[in-house]
């Protein structure tokens, strides 16, 4: 047999009880409480339709519910506060409200509700009640009598019930609190770990795409590819200059051919990196200058004053010899 069914069964046999004798369903009760055989009668009788309406309106009013959880689970939380009610009329048994008011409290915390929700979801016995009332012309007289029994359950119940709650509640908000602190701790280390790889991989990269190559006893080759940011010429020059001094270079060719824009950006860090490499006493060259890259130089102006420039690798390669092996006849006489 069904919870409902049995809760139902034993209204059923506390209305007769109470035709046949003094109303004992509370303490200090008699049978000229007023509404409380007429109310118990109702919910022997139409218990689910109490249940229904009351579900109806509670699911339809509360924005917690809407689109957030079934209305199975109201329906079933509306049913033990029909229960919950029933204890407290029928037999003046407190122990079914304060049972209830603990588990829905901490059912509602965990989802951070509004405490209305839960102040609509225990009126919502009386909502049912007073709809099915009506829907059986109760006299005005009765109809009072047996809501102002709800009335008094229900005031009983709220104060409690808030005050529960908001314990609860800044209790759950405190323990979030805690877990997303928790958890963006673990996402900014896991955020630096990988800022640190991609550095690293930054710095590798910029070697691997700046290399300063020596390519004849006193020539260097600096080959450029892809785009220069920035950052990444900075890094190209002190690499270059570094590189200039260990291998005591005369002559540098820097290889254009793989720059994948020549514009005026470019050209000013190759003219800020040939005069730079003039500085500390060697010359340096522009090999793999292309047509547009030659057309660019000339549109800018004059940005390498003196220098040598070549179509070809192999061309500057020829001519940075030969500078190089008359700089040390040069030197030698």
């Amino acid at each position: 047999m069904s919870r409902s069914r049995r809760v139902r069964t034993r209204l059923l046999a506390g209305v007769q009880r109470r035709r046949a004798g003094p109303i004992r369903a509370r303490p200090g009760a008699t049978r000229e409480t007023p509404g409380l055989a007429a109310l118990l009668g109702l919910l022997a009788r139409r218990r689910d339709d109490v249940l229904e309406r009351g579900t109806d309106w509670v699911f339809a009013l509360a924005p917690d519910l809407q689109g957030r959880r079934p209305r199975e689970e109201t329906q079933s939380l509306v049913d033990r506060v029909i229960t919950t009610n029933l204890a407290v009329l029928a037999s003046g048994d407190r122990a079914p409200l304060r049972a209830f008011i603990d588990y829905v409290t901490s059912l509602r915390a965990a989802s951070e509700f509004r405490v209305s929700t839960l102040l609509r979801g225990f009126l919502s016995f009386k909502r049912g009640v007073a709809v099915v009332i009506t829907e059986e012309r109760w006299p005005a007289r009765e109809a009072l009598a047996a809501l102002g029994l709800v009335e008094d359950v229900y005031y009983e119940a709220i104060f409690e019930l808030s005050d529960v709650y908001g314990e609860k509640l800044v209790g759950s908000v405190v323990a979030r609190k805690r877990e997303l602190e928790a958890e963006l701790g673990e996402k900014r280390a896991e955020l630096d770990d990988k800022l640190a790889t991609i550095d690293a991989q930054r710095s590798m990269l910029h070697a691997l795409s700046s290399p300063v190559l020596p390519v004849w006893d006193g020539v260097l080759l600096l080959p450029l590819v892809g785009e220069i940011s920035p950052e990444r010429a900075e890094h190209a020059k002190s690499v270059l200059l570094h590189a200039i001094g260990t291998h005591q270079a005369r002559v540098v060719l820097i290889d254009v051919t793989g720059l994948s824009v020549v514009d005026a950006h470019a050209a000013g860090v190759l003219g800020a990196m040939m005069r730079a490499t003039g500085l500390v006493g060697a010359e340096g060259m522009l090999v793999g200058v292309r047509g547009d890259a030659a057309r660019t130089f000339v549109e800018i102006g004059e940005l390498f004053p003196g220098a040598r420039t070549f179509a070809t690798l192999g061309d500057g390669l020829r001519h940075a010899i030969r500078r190089v092996l008359h700089l040390s006849k040069a030197r030698s006489f």
